[in-house]
C-alpha cells in the first residue's frame, strides 16, 4: 500500500508541478505573445525609421549625384581655365620675347646710329679744328704782316718826316739862296 500511497503522492506531486508548469508556460505565454507584440511594435518603428532613413539616402544619393556632376563640371572648367590661362601666359611668354627681341635690335640700331653720328661729329669737329688751326695760322701771319706794316708805316712816315724836313731845309735854303742872289 505504500507504494501506492506513495505513487499517489508522486502523481499528486506530479500533477502539482504539472499544474505549476502549465500555469508558467501560460505565464511565458502570455510573455512571449507581449515580446511578440513588443517586438512587433519594434520592428514596425524600425522598419519604419528603416524606411525613413533608406528614402534619406536616396536623397542623399541623388544630392552627391548632383555634387559629383557639379564637381565633375568645376573640375572640367578649371582645366579649361587652367589651359586657356596657360596658352595666354605661354602667348605672353612668346610676345615678351619678341618684344625683347625687338628691343635688341633697336638697340643695336640705335648704338649704330650714336656711333655713326658720333664719327660724323668727330670728323666735323677735327673739320673746323683744322680750320681753326688754319684760320689762327692765316690770323698770327695777318698780325705778323700787320706788324711789319705798322713797321713799314712807321719806317715811312720817318722817311716822310725826314724827307719833309729836309725838303723844308732845302726850300729854306733855296729861299735863302734866293735872297742873295
Amino acid at each position: 500500500m505504500m507504494a501506492k500511497g506513495q505513487m499517489k503522492f508522486q502523481v499528486n506531486t506530479m500533477t502539482g508541478k504539472e499544474t505549476e508548469l502549465q500555469r508558467e508556460m501560460h505565464e511565458m505565454a502570455q510573455k512571449t505573445a507581449e515580446l511578440k507584440k513588443e517586438f512587433i511594435g519594434e520592428k514596425n518603428r524600425l522598419t519604419r525609421e528603416l524606411t525613413v532613413m533608406s528614402e534619406e539616402i536616396k536623397s542623399n544619393q541623388g544630392q552627391l549625384r548632383e555634387l559629383m556632376l557639379e564637381n565633375s563640371e568645376l573640375k572640367k572648367n578649371l582645366d579649361c581655365a587652367h589651359k586657356d590661362q596657360m596658352e595666354k601666359e605661354e602667348k605672353t611668354r612668346e610676345e615678351i620675347a619678341e618684344y625683347q627681341l625687338q628691343l635688341q635690335e633697336a638697340e643695336k640700331k640705335h648704338q649704330a646710329l650714336l656711333l655713326d653720328t658720333n664719327k660724323q661729329y668727330e670728323m666735323e669737329i677735327q673739320t673746323y679744328r683744322e680750320k681753326l688751326t688754319s684760320s689762327e695760322e692765316c690770323l698770327c701771319s695777318q698780325k705778323a704782316e700787320m706788324e711789319l706794316l705798322k713797321s713799314s708805316k712807321e719806317e715811312l712816315n720817318n722817311s716822310l718826316k725826314a724827307t719833309t724836313q729836309m725838303l723844308e731845309e732845302l726850300k729854306k735854303t733855296k729861299e735863302q739862296c734866293e735872297l742873295h742872289s
